[in-house]
């Protein structure tokens, strides 16, 4: 048996303008400033634990704000993720469906929004 293991963000799917409009609308509903695009994108990678608050360095959360800040962009995230998360159609994609490799994913912001897509385009199912 051969294992493959591979990054899924930008390889299997693009999720960064999911990340930027989850963003924005939850510091806006804790009524802080919103980031601009470049900005969330410059920190895109980083997790949202040190990168939320390097976006509003003047800005000192307290705990229990902060958590608020962390839910609400969660929160928004899963709702906007399957209006706005795309899938790449590339060369890995075409080598996995005609390889009939069974493929495992380990991705923190799997629903079934974004489930049902990969394995209609691998065109595999669930075991």
């Amino acid at each position: 048996m051969q294992n493959y293991i591979f990054d899924f963000d930008g390889t299997l799917a693009n999720s960064g303008k999911t990340g930027v409009l989850a963003t924005q609308a939850a510091f806006r509903e804790l009524t802080l400033p919103a980031p601009q695009a470049d900005l969330i994108n410059y920190y895109m990678g980083i997790p949202i634990e040190v990168s939320f608050k390097k976006m509003v360095p003047d800005h000192n959360f307290t705990d229990q704000e902060f958590a608020e800040l962390l839910t609400c962009f969660r929160q928004y995230y899963h709702k906007l993720e399957a209006a706005n998360m795309t899938l790449v159609k590339g060369v890995l994609v075409q080598n996995l469906k005609q390889t009939h490799i069974k493929c495992l994913f380990d991705y923190w912001q799997f629903t079934p929004s974004i489930v049902v897509p990969i394995q209609q385009l691998l065109k595999t199912r669930r075991d």
